[in-house]
């Protein structure tokens, strides 16, 4: 575990001029699912990335298990 950590609100995110987002395991399916096709909503922050031109997402099968082929 890290000793130190820096936190970001989304508007810091979203000021960036690109974003990687990465999601690992079936836990995070969900929130992969309501940030990449869901309604950009205050209750998922992450959802504001659809409106960001140059979001790139590194997740695994488990974390995209919930998205439409």
């Amino acid at each position: 575990m890290p000793t130190q950590a820096i936190s970001m609100g989304i508007k810091n995110i979203l000021d960036a001029k690109s974003i990687i987002l990465f999601a690992y395991g079936e836990s995070k399916a969900e929130a992969i699912a309501g940030t990449v096709s869901g309604p950009v909503t205050e209750s998922l922050p992450a959802s504001s990335l659809q409106n960001h031109p140059d979001v790139t997402i590194i997740a695994d099968k488990e974390a995209l298990s919930l998205l439409e082929k």
